[in-house]
């Protein structure tokens, strides 16, 4: 795990990891989107754009800037904060 907000989560409370369906694997062999990154993209974001004929689209990052999420078995998840016992 990161040494980022979610590292240590509160007392009572544990981090689960799940599948965040915003995401796409695979960069396309594009670049990552994050200003002066450069690197190839291995995920991708579904977002709203609305001068888009499809109302939506992709935006490619890097590995390095997935924004708090992880890519494990395939998937792209996304950490998410649940209540110990639950």
């Amino acid at each position: 795990m990161s040494d980022g907000p979610n590292a240590y989560p509160p007392d009572g409370y544990h981090l689960e990891w799940v599948a965040d369906d915003g995401w796409k694997l695979g960069g396309d062999g594009r670049i990552c989107r994050r200003k002066n990154c450069g690197r190839l993209a291995v995920a991708a974001l579904r977002r709203r754009n609305r001068r888009s004929k499809e109302g939506w689209n992709w935006w490619h990052y890097c590995e390095l800037h997935l924004y708090g999420r992880k890519i494990e078995g395939g998937v792209v998840k996304v950490g998410r904060l649940v209540k110990d016992g639950s």
